[in-house]
């Protein structure tokens, strides 16, 4: 019955594996975008490190895991952010690895306006790992073959649009696969659209419903999404996922909270609404962000170091000057919606 179960899952998993082309999906990506879409990079006054784990199909061996790291920070006086993301993601024998540098301009065209494009580049390794395999013959040719590892280049471009409260966005992943069509060990490029608005009820609460559609040149995935925050220390909502031809594919609870200001913690919990649900008992995703202010927040004016300031003034005919002592530049602050040029995405 266990080997039966075990046929069962693999068939029902085929198409996941054929589509091993794809990106991981993410739950939570409202809250963390940049992996696959450096234009968000530096879309807030504050810096971002988040931390994301997530454990697909629980109950079944070999069920595909990932592990993302991003980082962002805005420069403001370039108009720029800046950003890491590696990421880790695991299914079967294939290990992939990832790493990325990401850079994004963010350039206001009007009030509350803001247009972002964004590039990243890095490496990506691919390793095939099936030592664990038992062979009738141990010189078989095949088992040599059951350790392989591919390094090759990465390269991410996205673009954004906000004005104020509503942001529509979109990116392509992969883009070196045009130059290696023939490569079938790396990833297919992947295509990103998405949309969003945040509608501000009263002084608690903020209630953000989006769309969003992943296209991996096998499969169209369109999203359906609801978030739902209160007074700005909680959140919660829902995502309903479905395949092509909008068959359901997934519905995904999510939950968190901001811990302090600098520290917010979600959780997503997806269940399977395919034939793969009788062999698992869903996904389970964490995330852990950590913000830090910069100089985005409270920064200094160019620094004169000390310097000796010679005032001349004049009253009616008599010249007096005056020789003032030393003088340090003072810190001072700006208030984001006057120095920045793009209106603040929901973060």
């Amino acid at each position: 019955m266990k080997i039966l179960k075990k046929i069962g899952f693999v068939l029902a998993l085929l198409p996941l594996l054929a589509n091993a082309q794809s990106d991981p999906k993410i739950s939570q990506h409202l809250l963390t975008q940049t992996h696959y879409n450096p234009a968000v990079t530096g879309s807030t006054w504050m810096g971002n490190i988040t931390l994301l784990g997530r454990h697909q199909f629980m109950g079944f061996e070999g069920a595909p895991t990932t592990a993302l790291l991003n980082f962002d920070v805005l420069a403001p006086t370039i108009n720029s952010g800046f950003g890491l993301s590696v990421q880790y993601d695991k299914y079967g024998p294939i290990n992939s690895y990832n790493a990325m540098v990401n850079y994004a301009y963010h350039i206001g065209i009007g009030d509350k306006q803001t247009l972002s494009l964004g590039l990243g580049a890095g490496v990506q390794m691919r390793q095939y790992d099936a030592t664990g395999n038992i062979y009738e013959n141990p010189d078989d040719p095949i088992s040599y073959y059951d350790q392989d590892t591919h390094i090759a280049p990465d390269v991410n471009f996205g673009i954004q649009y906000s004005l104020q409260n509503w942001v529509i966005g979109a990116s392509i992943t992969h883009l070196q696969r045009y130059f290696m069509k023939d490569d079938l060990r790396f990833p297919n490029g992947n295509y990103y659209a998405y949309t969003r608005y945040r509608f501000e009820l009263g002084r608690y609460w903020n209630i953000t419903p989006g769309i969003a559609v992943h296209y991996d040149n096998v499969t169209v995935n369109e999203e359906v999404n609801l978030l739902v925050e209160y007074t700005k220390a909680i959140w919660f909502g829902a995502s309903y996922r479905m395949s092509n031809e909008l068959k359901p594919q997934s519905v995904v609870p999510m939950i968190g909270f901001n811990i302090t200001d600098y520290v917010k913690l979600g959780y997503a919990y997806e269940y399977n609404l395919t034939d793969l649900a009788q062999y698992n008992t869903g996904t389970h995703e964490l995330m852990l962000t950590f913000r830090f202010k910069t100089r985005s927040n409270t920064y200094k004016t160019p620094r004169f170091a000390e310097w000796w300031c010679i005032r001349v003034c004049v009253f009616s005919t008599t010249l007096r000057t005056g020789i003032f002592s030393l003088k340090s530049y003072k810190s001072w602050t700006r208030h984001p919606a006057q120095t920045t040029p793009f209106a603040n995405a929901f973060k």
